[in-house]
């Protein structure tokens, strides 16, 4: 009876909350659902997996093409010694923290190898595993476990890890002391390699090791071989997630630059496009013309100004930029870089990266050449250079750049419409006498000292022995204390005089490092010059390239009034760029802009046409390399071959050629025997496709020859064997019969 009772009031109760959880479960269900539909599927986040891995089924699945590493992460840099200590806390059972891992189908732009370590594709219709965290880990055990040879492009030693040891005279109770170890330990000893493959090496460690030894190998083996290591497996379906997980974990190490992350955003390997490949591509090229330093951001800049809705290049803008939109306009952005690249050094003169205030005043000209198509002229040219000179001469690109670029970026579209832009509050130019010049210290990470390297060299400064063009690199121009910086007054010479301000930006000039370290060293200025004088005839027309007039307070040693005239010339200059009155000679200019944008397939510079200044010789030789060029031309589009100008730029004369030809040595006659070397390799004279004349650069006459487009094969006739060339780069290549016939077709040769 009791027993019954208690049954029925338990089966009672029991009932009572059965009904009050399904109540509740109700009341929940519709709490549920509202939130469901409140908040938009938020309660469908994917979470993460947390799993562990063993030993040898992480190395598996590196080896299989499993787990990759993307290319947002850094290159494998740890040292076989972080690596011991990491096995070593293996050994030890310590925990070494979770390796996280996306997993997704789309296909990233990974990191193919471990440096000389070969790593497998994907398997094709598999998921990838990419590593997002402690990629270091991961990489130092799969080297490890291999006992790979890793050489880093920094080192020339090869790294072996097989040579990772196990001291087996440690006592293992001991967790003080590293038992695995990169440097060979004193007996007893054993490889890990060996170590993890116990079974295999049994026999071998039978014969060498007692049996404590055998059985602490394999104590030690076994705990390789189960340990756990923690992962955690996100299945993010967009990669801007995974950078962001990324971005968030790794706040206290190196962070994503904008440019890494993009490169990861953008990668497609069905449409080849690797965007840090095809910046370090563009770099390579530009690096022939001195504009290495260019900065990657500079690029994903322009392109963000091109693209996005309202024109910003903010880091926020650039992110939320659609992908294949990048893709679409990269080539176009590339070669909107190029040409204003070709802008600077030949209309500027900038010859070097070095030189610019900032490689962001880049991206305002080749946005102007993305709208434009063509060099500015006229209005538009001058108040483009207005533009340059002002942001140059303000600090403009010191702080806040992205909203002053896209500020920047609407006075280009002005200047597109024919209006000049104007200049308020946002660029103050401190510069108000030729005072403020003699009181700037120079600096090479000024702006503003770099804007007034750029005028320097818009003058094409000579050297003081011979009159020839100054070379200048990035190389040489990388610190304050380079020999290419010469102070025209030496600074050890205005020290042992007491004189201050040795510093001033007004008493820098450019010249070549031989001449600054052998030839002028701490002398005074009325010493070196009169010893220049002697040499070089030229000497005041030299100076006056580095803004500097021979006068007696230059052979007196005046140091005050040298430095009064010289900042009077150099503020005149940079008045006349301010308010656009700067002018030159048409012709000249246009002949400096075709040397200055270097040889190319429109353009040969050739130091002479038979006079080899090397040898001191007539060499016949040089006649036909210019018959081969104008050959090239003929069969390609158009182009210009300069007689007497240098590859580096310098402008020789032709008058060695001319002696040459003596006693008949004028240009007169210089043309005939021009005509002649024409005629002789060409069979013809071509007079319907050559403009030949002698324009002056500098006072210096030289030779152009205009080439225009021949529609038949033009063959050039050598020892009795026909060759056809045409223009490749800065290049005259031959064609086979073969590619002689395809380019005809391709080019509409007749």
């Amino acid at each position: 009876m009791i027993l019954h009772f208690a049954r029925d009031s338990y089966e009672k109760i029991f009932n009572i909350i059965i009904l009050f959880f399904i109540d509740k479960w109700a009341h929940f269900d519709r709490l549920y659902k509202y939130y469901f539909n409140q908040t938009n599927n938020r309660m469908f986040w994917a979470q993460p997996k947390p799993d562990t891995k063993k030993y040898s089924d992480l190395i598996s699945d590196i080896s299989n093409g499993i787990i990759k590493v993307p290319k947002f992460q850094r290159e494998f840099v740890w040292s076989i010694e972080d690596t011991a200590k990491l096995l070593d806390s293996i050994l030890k059972g310590y925990p070494i923290w979770t390796f996280i891992l996306r997993e997704t189908n789309e296909r990233l732009n990974e990191i193919k190898n471990i440096w000389n370590l070969e790593l497998p594709e994907t398997p094709a219709g598999m998921k990838v595993q990419y590593v997002l965290d402690w990629q270091q880990r991961i990489t130092s055990l799969y080297a490890a476990y291999k006992g790979a040879e890793i050489q880093k492009y920094w080192e020339k030693k090869i790294t072996n890890y097989s040579e990772i040891y196990v001291d087996l005279s440690v006592d293992p109770k001991d967790e003080d002391t590293q038992i695995i170890v990169s440097e060979k330990p004193e007996w007893p000893f054993v490889s890990l390699s060996e170590v993890l493959s116990f079974q295999k090496n049994y026999a071998s460690f039978q014969e060498r090791f007692n049996q404590e030894e055998i059985w602490r190998i394999n104590e030690y083996g076994l705990a390789f071989q189960t340990y756990d290591f923690s992962t955690i497996l996100l299945r993010k379906d967009k990669i801007e997630s995974a950078i962001e997980v990324f971005t968030r974990i790794n706040t206290w190490g190196k962070k994503l630059t904008l440019f890494e992350i993009m490169s990861a955003k953008t990668f497609d390997e069905e449409r080849n496009f690797d965007m840090s490949k095809l910046f370090n591509q563009f770099i390579d090229e530009v690096k022939a013309n001195w504009y290495e330093t260019i900065s990657n951001s500079a690029i994903l800049s322009l392109i963000s100004l091109l693209i996005s809705k309202n024109k910003e290049c903010k880091s926020k803008v650039i992110l939320q930029l659609d992908k294949d939109e990048i893709i679409n306009i990269w080539d176009e952005a590339i070669w909107c870089i190029k040409w204003a690249i070709d802008y600077f050094r030949s209309v500027y003169r900038i010859p070097v990266s070095s030189f610019l205030p900032y490689d962001s005043l880049l991206i305002p000209f080749a946005y102007y050449y993305h709208f434009k198509n063509d060099d500015p002229v006229g209005d538009e040219a001058k108040r483009l250079e207005e533009l340059f000179w002002r942001v140059s001469l303000s600090n403009r690109y010191s702080s806040a750049t992205e909203w002053k670029l896209a500020q920047d970026v609407r006075r280009v579209d002005l200047i597109l419409n024919w209006e000049r832009p104007t200049y308020w509050d946002d660029i103050v130019i401190r510069l108000t006498s030729p005072e403020d010049l003699i009181n700037t210290y120079f600096r090479t990470g000024s702006s503003f000292c770099k804007a007034v390297l750029c005028l320097l060299a818009y003058q094409e400064p000579k050297d003081f022995r011979n009159n020839w063009k100054v070379f200048l690199d990035n190389n040489f121009l990388k610190a304050a204390n380079s020999k290419n910086y010469h102070h025209f007054f030496p600074k050890a010479y205005l020290a042992n005089n007491f004189i201050e301000n040795e510093n001033s930006l007004v008493n820098i000039t450019l010249v070549s490092w031989d001449l600054n370290k052998n030839k002028i060293r701490a002398k005074a200025p009325s010493q070196y010059i009169q010893e220049f004088m002697d040499i070089n005839p030229l000497l005041k027309e030299t100076l006056k390239s580095h803004l500097i007039d021979i006068n007696a307070w230059v052979l007196s040693n005046d140091y005050d009034v040298f430095l009064e005239n010289r900042a009077k010339w150099m503020y005149d200059e940079i008045m006349k760029r301010l308010e656009c009155t700067h002018d030159e000679n048409n012709e000249d200019e246009e002949l400096k802009e075709l040397i200055f944008k270097w040889e190319n397939e429109k353009c040969e510079l050739k130091s002479s046409m038979r006079y080899d200044l090397r040898q001191g010789i007539i060499n016949p030789k040089l006649e036909f390399v210019i018959a081969k060029t104008i050959s090239a031309f003929l069969n390609s589009e158009w182009g210009t071959l300069l007689i007497g100008v240098e590859d580096d730029w310098n402008i020789l004369w032709i008058d060695k050629d001319m002696e040459s030809l003596a006693p008949k040595n004028n240009i007169d006659w210089f043309e005939l025997h021009l005509r002649n070397i024409i005629k002789k390799y060409l069979n013809n004279t071509f007079e319907t496709h050559l403009k030949i004349d002698f324009p002056k650069i500098d006072d210096k006459t030289i030779c152009r020859v205009k080439v225009e487009k021949s529609w038949k094969p033009v063959f050039i006739t050598n020892e009795w064997q026909e060759q056809f060339f045409v223009r490749s780069g800065n290049s005259s290549l031959p064609k086979t019969r073969q590619e002689q016939s395809e380019y005809e077709k391709e080019h509409r040769i007749q």
